[in-house]
């Protein structure tokens, strides 16, 4: 489970509320932080769920970490956008709503 720490954190979700969202103890979510023990497939499903990522990200056997949205879903690049602007700290958000409004200004000024 190499990267369940980092995406719960990225989340701000404790290991108590995610191991009641997933019927587990707290324990149970840190052995697998742990690497003590690894979770059963259907709670990998669960996991890969309850963050919104593949299970191949889930277990660090691809970088990319955005599973394909359901139809009816926010438009794929844009959840990609989001989830990366997420994991930003707050100062290169900054830096990158500045950057995409010059963007757009251009964009604009070129109609």
């Amino acid at each position: 489970m190499l990267r369940l720490k980092d995406l719960r954190k990225e989340k701000g979700v404790l290991q108590k509320e995610l191991a009641r969202a997933l019927n587990r103890t707290r324990a149970c979510i840190s052995n697998w932080e742990q690497g003590k023990t690894e979770p059963p497939i259907d709670d990998l499903l669960k996991l890969a769920d309850f963050f919104e990522v593949t299970v191949d990200y889930l277990v660090g056997r691809e970088c990319y970490f955005e599973k394909q949205p359901d139809k009816g879903n926010k438009p794929y690049l844009e959840n990609i956008l989001v989830n990366l602007f997420r994991r930003l700290p707050m100062q290169e958000q900054y830096r990158i709503i500045g950057f995409t409004q010059a963007l757009v200004n251009t964009q604009e000024d070129n109609f």
